[in-house]
């Protein structure tokens, strides 16, 4: 999972090939960037910058990348036609030795779009080439993808046995990495659903089961994600209340120094805040220019300087008072224990 943080070095990335003219190495920035989006879910985003990435690039490796991470995208919006247009255009590796991943990824590509166009046995002709390469290489990925796509064109078929047995294949490959967890849910869906159709009800709730168990543990790391994106704001929050706690205390004697500090991480911590939730917005309106969002950054940092000073006046002038006021009182009631022991008493 690409985050907020690691698209923003892309851009900041995306400024220097600029500025360099290097249009490759831009046109890879780009191609990161949309990759990015397309993983995020932004489908029209990414489409966008790998199509700005198509314009640029110029070696093999990434026009084959490029290309088939465009055709994925133009699957999922519908377009089969621009889906296979841009499979064709990943085809450019022709032999497997000189880019294993490049060959093998052009022709699941390739067999994807002519799934969806309905010609399952082209398709099948290039998810045999994907899976043969993928063999000889080692190849976690994308011999799953190519696995779950032939097992699924069988099940459509009425082939549930070999549907079944590419899909276990699928699935028990996939388990190999993390980064094909995903693709395993993809086969056992397949396999639970031919079990089904068979009638073995008892091996498709295992499938079924597997599948849980799987969507769990990624929605566990995509928790994780989330607690590590919020852990700053929880700090915030622990720190504003631990100064607000300060101030309005009846014991603690705090020095204006400490407040200082204090003030000075909770401000860091908003401007953070601030920076995470205004970054898409900031992203589309200044169509991703790092120098650009530099200054809208600098601008709002420029609004939340004078204000920190203010706040910090505020409590520095309410914790002087109130430490005056500790003291005094403390002074007070020594003054009466004092007088109120015997040796007061005698003194006055």
């Amino acid at each position: 999972m690409i985050s907020n943080t690691a698209l923003r070095y892309f851009f900041l990335g995306r400024e220097h090939a600029l500025t360099a003219g290097d249009s490759n190495r831009l046109g890879g920035i780009d191609k990161e960037i949309g990759v990015g989006y397309k993983m995020m879910g932004h489908d029209s985003l990414a489409i966008e910058y790998l199509l700005r990435a198509q314009r640029n690039v110029t070696s093999q490796a990434l026009v084959n990348r490029t290309a088939a991470h465009l055709s994925e995208v133009y699957l999922g919006f519908g377009k089969v036609d621009s889906a296979l247009y841009q499979a064709q255009r990943s085809n450019v590796v022709m032999e497997p030795g000189v880019d294993p991943y490049g060959y093998a990824r052009a022709q699941l590509v390739l067999g994807k779009a002519y799934i969806a166009k309905g010609d399952s046995e082209q398709a099948a002709v290039f998810f045999k080439r994907c899976i043969a390469v993928c063999d000889s290489f080692r190849l976690v990925m994308p011999l799953t993808q190519a696995l779950a796509a032939q097992a699924r064109a069988s099940f459509a078929a009425g082939n549930t046995e070999d549907a079944i047995a590419k899909g276990r294949q699928g699935y028990h490959v996939a388990l190999q990495s993390t980064i094909t967890l995903s693709d395993a849910i993809v086969a056992a869906d397949i396999v639970q659903q031919a079990f089904r159709a068979i009638g073995q009800g008892d091996s498709a709730y295992t499938y079924l089961h597997r599948m849980v168990w799987l969507q769990d543990s990624l929605t566990n790391v995509s928790n994780l994600y989330k607690v590590q994106g919020m852990a700053f704001i929880i700090a915030l929050i622990v720190i504003t209340l631990g100064i607000f706690l300060l101030i309005f205390s009846r014991t603690a004697v705090v020095g204006a120094k400490a407040i200082k500090n204090l003030s000075l991480i909770a401000l860091l911590l908003f401007f953070e805040f601030i920076n995470l939730l205004v970054h898409p917005f900031l992203g589309r309106i200044t169509n991703h220019s790092p120098i650009l969002m530099l200054l809208c950054m600098a601008a709002i940092a420029g609004l939340l300087i004078p204000l920190h000073h203010r706040m910090e006046k505020l409590i520095t002038n309410m914790l002087v008072s109130k430490n005056n006021r500790i003291r005094l009182e403390a002074a007070r009631r020594t003054i009466e224990e004092l007088e109120g022991s015997p040796g007061g008493t005698n003194a006055s």
